[in-house]
């Protein structure tokens, strides 16, 4: 008998963070990917757009790589594909999606920057109720219900064992849909025998069951009823269901419904176009019409829950919306949960629309908002319906995955079967065994406009300092050839706190940077690079002894002896 070959899983993102998820799964020089998205940036990392997962793995074995699969269309999940599809080229690699989330990647692969990797052959949509086979993998998928329509777990059947990926679920026994999770498929994989599951832990550290998205549009409905002025609602662009209640409420008070922003507009199209959304009759109008209607009758959908610099809503709090100017009495409904690391930005964004006269509700005052994550019960309930022998925490923070580890535990798993892996862990699996057998060393890659790269050290490093400390710039004229200053340093300060003798400072500032400048000619130094380093070291001390503060010094010389 032919021995089996085992199973290796590496984790090239999602856990110790909510995003960048990313899985890979290598058996027999077959490599099947799962999920491939973005994480959005904390306070601190300035002017960084996203994080991406670290490729260099699937680069190296970019032959092995047979298929992406994707559970689901939010952008932690899908948003990275691009830059994947950029990274692995000229390879062709087919993803696999259900079919809102194939809509959202064509979208997503058909901007003007990418272009170049839209081929929809490589297109496939998943049915969940057939099945799949790649490779030395045999597929099977589960509908689960979650925050965004059309998700799926996945089966994967091996010759070692069946290995099951929850996908981001909650389950809701009456969603606005009337797709109940496949409960049916869970328990009968579990009674076939499951080798491992890996979890959903995002909510583990939440009690209880999660509230059902309806619960949601019962309290819109009643701020609906209640608004005197205009409504607007801020949301996910991708929450469907939440974006279908809002229609469905305003349809039945006669209300107008205006949707702003660009990801918003384009996720409504996608989604409408489907056959997701259900758009009511005489609901929705262009924004540019909301002057057309009384005050109460309209109703605004927007971007920016997460207080996005350049969302709608922010744009709004800022009075900087070229159409629409926050009125006192405006209601205004946050429809989200932070994403952490988002939360700094939220409460500015309510801050300001308050300070405006608007009426705020957000989900920790009004229960405008459900997770679409499982909490406590529903995670022990998946744990008991798969029966897995193994049991691995994936998608969250470490808190999230310890607490959901503890879960496991409260109901019967013992510590030994409970793994808990880390980015870039190799989980190496066989018939009667699961364990981490080494780490590929990953790094932070950031997404800057269209730049991308590791620049945490560099480029980060300065723009960190650059917030804390400011920059001064430093001109200077010389004459090498007659070991001249021809005139005196010109001193130009940004992002620096004015102080009562700054003026002093300055002037003695100009004099050091002479000293330095004659000091190199007395040593013969005329190369000016070496002359702008000489000066910036030295007024980088002097600077730091005077006002204990170290800006960003950047000097430049103008030779006219080498003119």
């Amino acid at each position: 008998m032919a021995k089996k070959s085992s199973l290796k899983i590496i984790f090239l993102g999602g856990l110790n963070e909510v995003g960048r998820n990313i899985m890979v799964l290598e058996k027999d020089n077959n490599i099947v990917v799962v999920d491939c998205g973005i994480m959005f940036p904390d306070d601190y990392l300035p002017g960084i757009d996203f994080l991406i997962p670290d490729f260099l793995y699937l680069k190296k074995n970019v032959d092995k790589i047979r298929a992406l699969i994707i559970t689901h269309g939010h952008e932690d999940h899908i948003g990275a594909i691009p830059f994947l599809f950029r990274d692995l080229k000229p390879a062709k690699i087919p993803i696999y999606a259900t079919r809102l989330t194939l809509g959202l990647i064509k979208s997503k692969l058909s901007s003007s920057y990418f272009q170049e990797s839209d081929d929809n052959s490589l297109l496939n949509e998943i049915d969940p109720s057939k099945k799949l086979h790649i490779g030395p993998f045999d597929m099977e998928f589960f509908r689960v219900n979650h925050s965004i329509p059309d998700g799926v777990g996945i089966i994967f059947r091996t010759d070692i064992g069946n290995i099951v990926h929850s996908g981001d679920f909650k389950f809701d026994q009456y969603p606005i849909d009337g797709k109940v999770t496949e409960y049916a498929k869970i328990s009968n994989i579990g009674q076939e025998g499951v080798l491992a599951l890996f979890c959903d832990s995002t909510n583990a550290e939440e009690k209880g069951f999660t509230v059902p998205e309806r619960d949601v549009g019962k309290t819109l409905y009643e701020k609906f009823e209640q608004a005197q002025k205009r409504i607007i609602v801020a949301t996910f662009s991708s929450h469907i269901h939440r974006i279908q209640q809002v229609l469905d409420a305003a349809k039945k008070l006669d209300k107008k419904v205006a949707a702003s922003g660009r990801t918003m507009l384009k996720t409504i199209k996608i989604a409408s176009e489907l056959g997701y959304l259900k758009i009511p009759d005489d609901t929705v109008i262009p924004i540019t019409k909301i002057d057309d209607f009384p005050l109460n009758k309209i109703v605004m959908l927007s971007t920016g829950s997460q207080g996005e610099p350049l969302s709608t809503l922010r744009k709004m709090a800022l009075a900087e919306h070229p159409r629409v100017k926050i009125m006192k009495g405006d209601m205004v409904i946050i429809s989200s949960s932070p994403i952490p690391g988002n939360e700094n930005a939220i409460s500015s964004t309510i801050n300001m629309l308050l300070k405006q006269g608007a009426d705020v509700f957000y989900e920790s005052i009004a229960g405008v908002h459900v997770s679409g994550h499982a909490q406590q019960e529903e995670i022990k309930m998946m744990i008991n319906l798969v029966k897995p022998y193994y049991f691995i925490p994936v998608h969250g923070e470490y808190k999230h995955r310890i607490q959901c580890a503890k879960l496991a535990q409260s109901i019967g798993m013992t510590n030994e079967k409970i793994i808990i892996a880390q980015n870039g862990d190799v989980l190496k699996m066989n018939d009667n065994l699961c364990r981490i057998s080494g780490n590929i060393t990953l790094q932070n890659i950031y997404i800057d406009g269209y730049g991308s790269g590791n620049t945490e050290d560099i480029v980060l490093k300065d723009r960190k300092i650059l917030s804390r400390n400011g920059i001064i710039m430093i001109n200077t004229i010389i004459d090498s050839k007659k070991s001249e200053v021809i005139k005196e340093a010109d001193l130009t300060l940004k992002g620096i706190i004015y102080m009562e003798e700054f003026e002093q400072i300055m002037n003695e500032g100009r004099e050091i940077i002479s000293d330095a400048v004659k000091k190199c000619f007395d040593n013969n130094m005329t190369n000016t690079q070496l002359i702008e380093n000489n000066i910036k070291e030295t007024f980088e001390k002097f600077f730091s002894k005077k006002i204990n503060a170290r800006p960003v010094i950047v000097s430049r010389v103008i030779d006219l002896g080498k003119i």
